[in-house]
């Protein structure tokens, strides 16, 4: 029996927690394939043993290649029953790998029909109560919406009534995220309009599945994702305020500490616009700019991922570090547009759901196609009285997301019922109840076998003309009911586990055209790069060269260091070349005390590579390397990611073998070293030689230089016997990767002497002080708007000078058993070296102050 028939032999069988089998998008109730799965079921089929688990298995590593991640929010697992104000601050979680299913959701192209014309009915709906909420308020004035509903809402915004220049701006991007109930039809759970997130997981999770079952994917006759980014870009300019002809376009982003932080940089590579941070931009003369080396650039358009509330410190949420002072001023005075429209979170409330129906006839003169699940508004009389009669049969729900998650009735304990209850008496107007819909199945991989899981869809539209432009597509997410528990709660905070969603037709799919809108003088905007670099992306280009220097040259360390103990069968005896080598590893690290405490060979190494948490290891500066290109994802090639995901599996394999005597060490070491010469490639083969890469080359440089003079200060200010000192200028010469130069060149000379000029002052050994010094005086000279008087260049020119000038046999002239003058050469060359590192920071990557209020200006006074 196949995996197949397995399945359907199964699905309409009901289960111990449901007993009556629901709808299952795969089976239907006569136990056949339902229409739309028959171009896949020869492909899953022909799956046997085995296949499922490695189809699962190729996700996974594809996802962690690409380093696709979801990361929780602190305040995930807070619903409207748990204590509103904890007494301590939650920890930042950490990014978790998305989690995907080799195997899609699949409708049919008829039933999507149906669904896509409601979905963008929906949007104009939405968007028309928006306009008026923010506008005329005749639904408030009429009472076909209760004040209550809205006024009382986190996200009515009371500053944006009433700005006309808000009139032309609609609602942008909407997401509809649906169910099915008994009877298979699709209802609305919730809509998404404060700044919808999944979009860009979505296309991954098509990248993804379409690589690891090419033979599903090619034999559906299957519509694209392209077409809705091309729109999404398209209306993205088009938002420009109307004198504009060239519009920047930027995405405004909360950060990489966000939970959708990958999706974010995801779209804004996708769209070629560039990702900033509130503190990116600033506002003088009613316009925003963004911050760059030299003059600031204009921004016109801000697609916008921070909710509402956060975007303007001066007016909204004081104290916010997310958002820029002055945004809401230049919306009101029209010289910028911010999409989705502030103050749009108002329509996520879900005691609107009710009230739907009845605007759209008023509203659309339409009824309304795609229904709500079934909503009751506490703050209605009946509709509570209902609520607390059915509370074991519903979902509490809070109109604000602010206020808590929300959760479901019959798993709430007494305690947690008898708390809900005191909530809802106290301001019931805050609280809805919604029925609990049973949910569709769909197949779901789970090892070697296909089980139902019930399933959400996320359906997207964008704002095109003067309608809606849907995704054939979208995000569904599926609970992973072996491993979810999370209570009361409606929803796993982890976010549960993905499907790509295909649409699908019986014939095969015609590429969808894209209609691109006019301007009033019969031409199409184009949107302007761009070309600032911005301070926080230049501090994190420069910080990701030299954490990834860093790592490299330690690690050639500690693999010399390895090879040294083996030559000399671990001799540390005082003053030997072990002994010396080892503690350079502690001193170049910092890793204080490590070798210089006596520390055993093996843990001490394998703490360089494996403890991420004590400063200075390689770990630390690998982990530092990847959440400054966390920083700057839009910014780099996808290579990046690949690599650093095999940086990963390496320092995991070690990490599994904690009785490795050396041999798994020395091979984990290879691997990440290689992983990081392959990073070098691709950064030094695949970026624009902009602002950016000269910043990142810049920290290269100075990097390896600190790295050279680190290790030379600590192996060679002492003289010693003729044999030990034979051998760490070789181990240093070996770590400097200049060995193969060093016997080439010097065959009949040998010393400190040979190595001083190899290392600091030979101008064409790429590893040399004296050629990173050339280097990163080339990377800053070629930066736009730098004065040839910047203290960086002259810090530099001086350095140049001095290396150029020094004589390495009067360095190195010993005097009382050691080299005085090396040692303060040396000295004086780390401390001019930090003081260039220093202004770099201060002239190309210094950030704004902390936005700091004067007093608490929010918007009613209010959290």
């Amino acid at each position: 029996m196949t995996l197949l028939d397995r399945y359907l032999a199964t699905a309409g069988q009901g289960d111990v927690l449901s007993p009556e089998p629901g709808f299952d998008e795969l089976a239907a109730p006569d136990g056949t394939a339902r229409r739309g799965w028959t171009s896949l079921l020869g492909g899953l089929d022909r799956f046997v043993e085995g296949d499922l688990a490695h189809a699962q298995r190729e996700v996974a590593r594809l996802l962690e290649d690409d380093n696709v991640t979801y990361t929780p929010s602190p305040g995930a697992s807070t619903s409207v029953v748990d204590d509103p104000a904890p007494t301590a601050a939650t920890a930042l979680t950490q990014p978790r790998p998305w989690r995907l299913d080799p195997v899609p959701l699949v409708l049919d192209d008829r039933e999507w029909a149906v669904l896509e014309a409601g979905v963008v009915q929906r949007a104009e709906l939405l968007d028309a109560v928006l306009a008026d909420l923010y506008g005329p308020q005749r639904l408030l004035a009429s009472g076909d919406i209760p004040a209550a509903v809205v006024l009382d809402h986190a996200e009515y915004l009371r500053p944006v009534v009433g700005t006309t220049a808000l009139e032309n701006q609609r609602l942008f991007l909407t997401a509809a995220d649906l169910g099915r109930d008994g009877t298979g039809g699709w209802k609305v759970l919730a809509d998404r309009t404060q700044a919808p997130s999944g979009a860009g997981f979505a296309m991954v999770n098509r990248r993804v599945v379409s690589r690891v079952v090419p033979e599903l994917y090619h034999a559906a006759h299957l519509h694209r994702l392209t077409p809705f980014f091309q729109a999404m870009r398209t209306a993205l300019v088009e938002s420009a305020p109307p004198t504009v002809e060239a519009p920047r376009v930027v995405l405004l982003s909360p950060g990489p500490h966000s939970e959708t932080a990958f999706d974010q940089a995801f779209v804004a590579s996708l769209l070629g616009f560039p990702l900033v941070e509130g503190s990116d931009l600033t506002v003088r003369d009613g316009r925003v700019w963004m911050r760059g080396i030299g003059r600031p650039e204009q921004v016109d358009v801000i697609l916008r991922r921070v909710d509402a509330v956060w975007t303007d410190p001066l007016e909204l949420r004081s104290g916010s570090r997310l958002g820029t002072s002055g945004l809401l001023e230049c919306v009101r005075r029209g010289t910028v547009s911010v999409v989705n429209t502030l103050g749009s979170g108002i329509l996520e409330n879900p005691a609107l759901l009710p009230f739907l129906p009845r605007l759209s006839e008023r509203l659309l003169g339409q009824p309304l196609r795609l229904p709500s699940v079934d909503t009751w508004w506490c703050g209605d009389p009946e509709g509570r009285a209902h609520v607390l009669a059915h509370l074991d049969e519903l979902v509490v729900r809070p109109i604000s997301r602010d206020a808590g998650r929300s959760v479901v009735g019959a798993a709430l304990t007494e305690v947690q019922r008898q708390r809900l209850l005191a909530r809802i008496d106290a301001a019931p107007h805050r609280f809805v109840g919604q029925e609990v819909l049973p949910l569709s199945s769909t197949p779901t991989a789970a090892s070697e076998r296909l089980v139902p899981r019930d399933v959400v869809l996320r359906s997207f539209v964008v704002r095109s003309g003067t309608s809606y432009t849907p995704m054939l597509g979208g995000l569904a997410r599926v609970a992973d009911q072996d491993g979810d528990r999370h209570g009361p709660l409606v929803t796993a905070p982890d976010g549960g586990l993905a499907k790509d969603v295909w649409v699908v037709s019986s014939e095969p799919v015609v590429a969808t055209r894209v209609v691109v809108p006019r301007q009033a003088a019969g031409h199409p905007r184009n949107a302007q790069a761009p070309a600032a670099m911005v301070p926080r992306v230049l501090s994190d280009l420069y910080w990701f060269g030299r954490y990834a220097e860093r790592a490299e040259d330690l690690l050639r360390l500690v693999l010399a260091a390895r090879t040294l103990a083996i030559e000399t069968d671990l001799d540390t005896t005082h003053g030997r070349a072990l002994e010396v080598l080892l503690q350079a590893v502690t001193h170049v690290s910092t890793a204080y005390p490590g070798f210089l405490a006596g520390a055993e060979l093996m843990p001490e190494l394998r703490a360089m590579l494996l403890d991420r948490h004590r400063l200075g290891t390689a770990a630390q500066s690998l982990a530092a390397l990847s959440l400054a290109a966390q920083g700057v994802r839009d910014q780099l090639s996808e290579d990046v990611w690949m690599v650093l995901a095999e940086i990963d599996r390496a320092l995991a394999a070690l990490a599994a073998n904690p009785y490795d005597q050396g041999l798994q060490l020395v091979d984990a070491s290879e691997r990440v070293l290689s992983s990081l010469l392959a990073l070098a490639g691709i950064v030094s083969e695949n970026m624009v030689r902009d602002a950016g890469w000269s910043m990142l080359d810049s920290g290269r440089g100075i990097e390896r230089a600190l790295q050279v003079v680190a290790l030379l200060r600590v192996t060679v200010g002492e003289v010693r016997a003729s044999e030990t000192e034979r051998m760490v200028a070789e181990a240093v010469l070996t770590a400097s990767e200049s060995i193969v130069t060093y016997r080439r060149r010097y065959r009949g000379r040998s010393g400190v002497e040979a190595l001083v000029e190899l290392l600091v002052v030979d101008q064409h050994n790429p590893r040399s002080v004296a050629y990173q010094l050339a280097r990163v005086l080339a990377d800053l000279q070629g930066l736009p708007a730098t004065s040839p008087t910047a203290r960086p260049l002259r810090l530099l020119e001086t350095l140049v000078e001095r290396v150029r000038t020094a004589d390495p046999a009067a360095l190195v002239a010993p005097e009382r058993g050691r080299r005085p003058g090396l040692e303060q050469f040396l000295a004086d060359l780390h401390d001019q070296l930090r003081d260039v590192s220093e202004a770099v920071r201060t002239q190309y990557q210094q950030q704004p102050p902390t936005q700091q209020p004067l007093a608490d200006t929010t918007w009613g006074g209010g959290a």
